[in-house]
């Protein structure tokens, strides 16, 4: 396996190849999680822009606050760094300044398009190429990544499982979000990061049809479809795993839903393999929900892309023609939603193979497993 040094090498090169065959000299980052991607380093802007440039033929730059450069330590390859005073500065000292010496000379610039547009209003005078080189090269997971984010979706199932041998009818949501914190504190301490998120709820159903909610911490489990939602992110890479589960005997109704959940899934665990159109993924499980009679407890798309955060590309989604390629990283979370009763969804965190898909995520899922009484 690569080591960190060769993996942020390996990386810069596929950005510094992309900017070739975009016919690009330079090309500007600020999001946080991107510059992570190719620097492995964290940083909090704090209202302060942070830039990486990359160039196709020199060495990175990095336009950071003064405050910020004795942080700025990156053993992986060689860069050059410039500072700008603070937010807003005396003239000649201000961010948008700095950034307008270096590159308005350069004839083509590109900028991943997530940089906030007040970045490139302010600097007007370069000629800005909005792109998604970064967006792009981290959909396709090495396999430094994946063995991380493994790691990662080894605790959500684990955590997952342990709720699920833990929780009763009058279970505390407050206890059940403190159970990893719990059991698995010596794992979570060897991948420890300061972006670690660690987030085990449990929606009970009378917060369940509404998968965006919060529930309250004093809330309780009780009968109908409760959900567990397992979405963790350690030493930088995330992964989530997620049950619908009873602690009473389900009703007939209920048991229907929670069927028809399982087919939508089934459905698009069919449909995970290379080539498959993002779009097509959807449609399928649209298809079959419509068949059901059942679009209006439709709430959200059926699945995304998982890596350095819990939601990224791609988007498993109409409007998405992305193909689905060999080493994505998505979720298979078909969920369906209804008010008054409860939302039934499972997720997992899946691997697209040479064929196929592969699980990074397990725990029980057939309905005789989930009914916990």
């Amino acid at each position: 396996m690569n080591t960190l040094e060769q993996e942020i090498q390996n990386r810069l090169t596929k950005c510094r190849e992309k900017l070739v065959e975009r016919n690009l000299e330079a090309y500007v980052i600020t999001d946080s999680e991107d510059i992570w991607y190719l620097t492995n380093i964290n940083y909090s802007p704090e209202q302060r822009p942070f830039f990486l440039i990359v160039f196709a033929n020199q060495d990175p730059l990095f336009i950071v606050p003064k405050l910020e450069e004795s942080h700025v330590q990156v053993p992986y390859f060689k860069y050059t760094i410039d500072t700008y005073f603070d937010v807003t500065a005396k003239k000649g000292q201000n961010w948008f300044e700095v950034v307008t010496r270096h590159l308005v000379n350069v004839n083509h610039v590109g900028v991943e398009d997530n940089v906030p547009w007040y970045l490139t209003y302010q600097t007007g005078d370069i000629n800005w190429t909005p792109g998604e080189i970064i967006k792009q090269l981290r959909t396709i997971k090495s396999d430094y990544e994946l063995d991380k984010i493994q790691v990662t979706a080894k605790v959500c199932s684990d955590v997952v499982c342990q709720t699920l041998a833990t929780v009763h009818t009058g279970s505390n949501v407050l206890d059940l979000y403190m159970l990893p914190h719990k059991t698995q504190s010596e794992v979570i301490s060897k991948n420890f990061s300061l972006t670690n998120r660690i987030t085990n709820g449990v929606w009970p159903a009378s917060y369940s049809y509404m998968p965006h909610s919060i529930p309250a911490m004093d809330a309780q489990v009780s009968k109908g479809p409760n959900v567990n939602v397992a979405t963790f992110k350690l030493a930088g890479y995330a992964a989530e795993c997620e049950r619908t589960f009873f602690t009473e005997d389900p009703t007939s109704e209920e048991q229907r839903h929670f069927n028809q959940m399982m087919q939508a899934r089934k459905i698009m665990l069919d449909m995970i393999r290379p080539g498959v159109k993002a779009s097509e993924v959807e449609q399928a499980v649209y298809n079959y929900v419509e068949e059901q009679g059942l679009t209006q407890h439709l709430l959200h798309r059926p699945g995304h892309g998982i890596g350095l955060n819990n939601h990224e590309e791609p988007t498993l989604s109409f409007g998405n023609d992305t193909r689905l390629q060999k080493n994505m990283v998505v979720s298979v979370e078909p969920g369906l939603y209804f008010d008054g009763q409860g939302g039934y969804r499972h997720s997992d965190t899946v691997c697209i193979t040479d064929n196929g898909y592969r699980f990074m995520t397990q725990a029980p899922d057939q309905l005789n497993e989930l009914i916990l009484k």
